[in-house]
Parts: structure tokens; sequence; C-alpha cells
């Protein structure tokens, strides 16, 4: 039997993508992988990395608290939100790796913009275009690495992903702290922009785009274009996504309700210097998110070989043993507060891989990075900015009763958010296995033809 053609490795990637296409080498893959996650380490590392530089920026330029607070974080997330999406759809029309690329160099661009500010606004408008080069970064890495790893070997893939996440979050602020200290704020920025430039002629020239749902054998090669209404309701009738991207939105607001205020509740319930909190925080959500993010990928598609439920199931397991783990550390001595913290972290992150895997799995082929960027909009808009939020307005409500242990009483009414983030979970564990069938892409036995380079 004449064997299927491989797909070759063009300089460019623009060449036709063969009609039968098989897998790339693991050898390749493994590279691609390691790459995609150096990108988002550089992008996670330069977004928070300001968070060390506030001192400095402020004195530098004359800003006020609610200035920086714009620049650092507002103007990031509100400028993701709004590009997400259309620049997910762009990417399942076109060059995933062209769109990396780009957004690689966007982001990198942008902090050169913010080390030469000499004003609020060309910052805030720097801090803005991170915004941006994320937002076009996310989906189309995650339905990418989709396109290149078949199910049985996802999450882990994934899960490899994510440790560029936990990377970013580590030496973002650990080595922006140390150039700011020795070289100024200023050129702090200008060097953390070359890891970025770096990468993109690596994406540009190592990489190479392949068809969407390749790894699935269902490979595209011609984008669809239906509108973006259509496209919508094609991810929301997988009546399984629905159900985990609000639970997941849900698990976020308890984990960011929890993780933005712990420090706060240190210092005003045990008396811990700002200092102290800060690091043992730090080290607490480092260990914890690289732990389970690591782990949960591996243990998903391990456990996914004998029942594909795991895959949700863990997502249940994940949301109640969060919370409980949260419930002890709450009412617990100071001293087990940070050991809990990121305990709560690593098995919150067990869900992360498999939860990716499962949107990328189940959503239609043509539309993984508009699934993906929906996960994320949904996640961003209730749990990155609902949780902070509802613990401090409910904080403020509670102060007359109970004074300083007020915000130690809003934390603990978080949590009760946790039930029904595992009960959505569960009621997805309950319908998933139509949608795992329906998709056709959920068979882990099936073997995937693969090149030799």
């Amino acid at each position: 039997m004449k064997p299927s053609p491989t797909l070759t490795a063009p300089e460019a990637g623009d060449a036709p993508l063969d009609e039968n296409p098989v897998l790339p080498s693991m050898r390749y893959r493994g590279w691609f992988l390691f790459v995609m996650m150096l990108v988002s380490m550089s992008v996670v590392g330069e977004r928070y990395m300001m968070a060390v530089m506030v001192g400095p920026i402020k004195a530098d330029l004359g800003l006020s608290d609610t200035q920086i607070g714009l620049a650092k974080d507002l103007a990031v997330t509100i400028v993701y939100i709004l590009a997400v999406i259309p620049l997910a759809r762009l990417a399942d029309r076109w060059s995933k790796r062209k769109i990396v690329a780009i957004a690689a160099a966007t982001w990198s661009v942008a902090v050169l913009l913010c080390g030469q500010a000499r004003s609020f606004f060309p910052l805030l408008l720097g801090r803005a275009a991170i915004g941006l080069g994320e937002g076009g970064f996310t989906p189309p890495s995650q339905s990418w690495i989709a396109d290149l790893f078949p199910m049985k070997q996802r999450a882990t893939a994934l899960a490899v992903f994510l440790l560029g996440t936990s990377l970013g979050h580590l030496s973002g602020p650990a080595l922006g702290g140390w150039l700011t200290s020795e070289y100024g704020w200023r050129n702090a920025m200008m060097l953390a922009a070359i890891p970025g430039f770096i990468l993109v002629p690596i994406v540009l020239f190592t990489l190479r785009d392949v068809p969407a749902g390749l790894a699935d054998g269902r490979a595209h090669h011609k984008p669809q274009t239906e509108p973006f209404m259509a496209t919508l309701k094609a991810i929301m009738a997988v009546r399984t996504l629905p159900l985990l991207i609000l639970g997941a939105a849900l698990t976020t607001l308890l984990t960011m309700g929890l993780v933005s205020w712990t420090p706060a509740y240190m210092e005003r319930s045990f008396g811990m210097s700002a200092r102290d909190a800060g690091l043992g925080m730090g080290g607490a959500l480092f260990l914890g998110s690289v732990i389970g993010h690591s782990i949960g990928g591996p243990i998903a598609d391990f456990l996914g070989r004998r029942d594909l439920r795991w895959y949700v199931w863990i997502q249940v397991f994940s949301a109640l043993g969060a919370t409980t783990i949260a419930f002890v550390m709450l009412n617990g001595p100071g001293t087990s507060v940070f050991p809990l913290l990121g305990l709560n972290m690593l098995v919150g992150g067990l869900s992360a891989a498999p939860l990716m895997a499962i949107i990328s799995g189940l959503a239609p082929v043509h539309a993984r990075s508009v699934a993906v960027a929906v996960l994320m909009v949904t996640i961003n808009i209730i749990g990155l900015g609902g949780g902070p939020l509802f613990v401090g307005v409910l904080s403020d409500l509670l102060a007359p009763t109970y004074g300083k242990e007020s915000l130690g009483m809003a934390m603990r009414a978080v949590l009760l958010v946790g039930i029904p983030a595992a009960g959505l979970s569960f009621w997805a564990s309950m319908i998933c296995l139509k949608d795992f069938a329906a998709s056709g892409a959920w068979d882990t036995t099936r073997k995937t033809p693969v090149a030799l380079h």
C-alpha cells in the first residue's frame, strides 16, 4: 500500500497542505510544544512584571494609584476581552503560526513602548497593546496544540504548555524586580522585550501550520467563513461546553476571590507584614500551580483511556477539593494558610489542562480558537473581574458587624460558589458521552499515522 504523504516543513508554511497529511513526528511536536511554552512564558512574564515596578514608575511619571491600576491591570484586561474573539475568528480562518508570531511581536514592541513612556497615556497605550498581543496568542496556541496532539496525548501536551504560564508568573516579577533594582525600570522593560523578539523568527521559521483537526483524523484544509453567531451557536449546541465554561468561570471567581485578598487577610487577621505575606503567597501560588498543571493533564489522559468521563470528573473533584481546602484554610491558624493555599492551587490546577482538552476536542474543528476565546472571555469577566470585586464589596458591607474580620467572612462567603461550580461539572459528566461520540475525535485507542520526520 502506498504510504500517505507526509507534511513537509515549508519555510514559511505557505505551501499547499497535503491532501492526506499525517501528523509530524513526535520530535517535531516536542519542539513545537517547547516553543509554545516559551512564548507563553514570555507574554505572561511581560504582563505581570509591572507589579514590581509600581513604586519607581509612579514616582518617575507622577502617577496616582488610580492611573497605576488602570495601566497595570484594567487596560490589559479590557483590550484582551475585546480582542480575543475577533482574533480567534481570524486564527480559525488564517495561519495560526503567523498570528502567534505577530502577537509575540506586538507585546514585545508594547513593552518597549512602556519603557519609553514619559507620561500616563503612552504607558496606558503600551499596556493595552500587551492585552492585544495576549488576545492574539491564547486561542490559536491552544487550538494549534489540539491540531497536533490526539486526544490520548492532548491534556498532557496542554499541561506542558501551561508550565509557561506558571514560569511566567514567577519569572516576570522575579526578573523584573531584579532588573529594576540593578538597571532601573525603563532599562528593565527594554531588556524584558528581548525574549519576545527572539521567539518571533523561531515561530515563523521552525514551526508550520497544519490542517485543523489533523490529530483527530478530521483535517479541514479550507477554513469555513460562517457568521460569528452561527459559529457561537454551533459551540453552544455541544451541551457539555456551556456547562463546563460556566463552571470554570465560577471556579475562577472562587480562586481569584481568595488569591487577590489573601495577603490583606494575613495582615488584618494575623498581623503579618506585607513583605512576608507577599513572599508566602508567591511561593504557594507558584509551587501549587506548577504541580497541579503538570500532573493534571497526564492524570486525565491516563484515566481517560479507561473512561472518557474522567476528563469531566476531574473538574468536579477539583472544584469540591479546592473549596474544601479553602474552607479549612480560612478556619485554621495563620501558619497553615500558605501551605493550604498552595494545596488549594494544586487541586484547582488539576482541572486546567483537561478542561482545555475538552474545549478543543468537543468544539467544531473550524471553531476551536473561537471556543477557547469564549472560555477565556467568560473566565475573565466572571472570574477575574467578579472574584476580587465580590469579596471587596462584601467585606465593606460586613465591616460594621465584624470589623477587621469582615474580610475573612467575605472570603468564606465566596466559597459557596464552589457548590454550583461542581454541580455544573457533574451535570456535564452525565451528558458528555453523547458529545464525545458525536465529535468523532475521542477514540483514545485509535492509531494516528505519524511522520518519521
